[in-house]
C-alpha cells in the first residue's frame, strides 16, 4: 500500500500488463473515489484513456484502477530550487511550462482539474501528467461541482464564494500559486504579514479571514519567476493570464 488519505487507500499493483494504481474508498472516501471514476468514465479532461481504467463498488467500498505513472512530482522536481540550487532552474522551468501546457489542454476541453497542487503533477518520459481527478468538473458534464481544493491556493473569487464552481480563471490563479509554493516551500500569501498562523484556523475560517483581510504576496529568491507569477496572482479575474499564456511567459524566463 502506498498511502491513506481521508478514507482512501492507495495501492501500487504490478501485473503482466504493467503497473496500476488501485484506489479503495470507504466511509467518506467512497464518494471521493466514485466521483473520480465518474470523471474517467466521461473520458473527461486531458484525453483520459477510458479504456485503461476499471471501477466498481460493493460492501460499502468503491474502487478505481488506473495506470500508475512513474516519475517525480512537481514538488520533488523543485526540491533543488527550494534549496537555492541555481543550476536546477532550467529543469524546473521546463517542468513548469509542461505543467501549464497540460492544464491549458484541460481548460481547452472545458474542464478544470479542481485540486491543482505540486503533488498532483507527475513528470513521465514525455509530458507532465495530472493525477487525482476527484474534484474535476465541466459545465458541459452532468457532474456537480466538487468544491475548492487547498484554501491556500484558492483564487480570491473562490475564497469569496465557496459554492461558486471553480473556473479556468480561478484555476490559472491556483496554477501560479502552486508553482510559487513548489519553488520556495511557502504559501504565496504572506500570513506573517497578517500576523496569523493559518494552522490555527479551519479551512472555512481561514477563507473568511482572507476574504476580509487579503494577504500580500511573499517573495521568491528567484526574481524573474516571481515577476511572472505575481502578474497572474495580482490580475483581476477578467484579465488574468490563462494557463497557456503563463506557459509562454515562463518559457521566456532566462534559466
Amino acid at each position: 500500500m502506498s498511502g491513506y488519505d481521508y478514507g482512501v487507500e492507495l495501492w501500487r499493483v504490478s501485473g503482466p500488463m504493467g503497473e496500476w494504481k488501485l484506489k479503495l474508498g470507504s466511509g467518506p472516501g467512497a464518494a471521493r473515489v466514485a466521483r473520480e471514476a465518474a470523471v474517467w468514465s466521461r473520458l473527461g479532461p486531458a484525453g483520459l484513456d477510458r479504456s485503461r481504467f476499471q471501477h466498481g463498488d460493493g460492501g460499502g467500498c468503491t474502487w478505481l484502477v488506473t495506470p500508475w505513472h512513474c516519475g517525480p512530482t512537481l514538488w520533488e522536481l523543485c526540491t533543488p530550487v527550494r534549496q537555492c540550487a541555481v543550476k536546477a532552474r532550467h529543469e524546473v522551468l521546463t517542468g513548469a511550462v509542461d505543467t501549464c501546457i497540460t492544464v491549458a489542454a484541460v481548460h481547452l476541453r472545458g474542464w478544470v482539474h479542481g485540486d491543482l497542487q505540486p503533488h498532483h503533477i507527475i513528470f513521465g518520459p514525455s509530458r507532465a501528467r495530472l493525477i487525482d481527478w476527484s474534484r474535476a468538473w465541466s459545465a458541459d458534464s452532468d457532474l456537480p461541482p466538487a468544491g475548492r481544493g487547498l484554501v491556500h491556493l484558492a483564487s480570491p473569487e473562490t475564497l469569496a464564494d465557496a459554492d461558486k464552481p471553480v473556473t479556468a480563471a480561478d484555476e490559472s490563479w491556483t496554477l501560479a500559486a502552486m508553482l510559487w509554493w513548489a519553488a520556495n516551500g511557502r504559501w504565496p500569501r504572506d500570513y506573517r504579514a497578517l500576523g496569523i498562523d493559518p494552522a490555527m484556523f479551519t479551512t472555512a475560517e481561514l477563507a473568511r479571514v482572507l476574504e476580509r483581510r487579503p494577504a500580500p504576496l511573499g517573495r521568491l529568491a528567484w526574481p524573474e519567476l516571481e515577476q511572472v507569477l505575481r502578474t497572474v496572482l495580482t490580475a483581476p479575474a477578467a484579465s488574468r493570464p490563462t494557463a497557456a499564456e503563463l506557459a509562454l511567459h515562463l518559457a521566456g524566463i532566462p534559466a
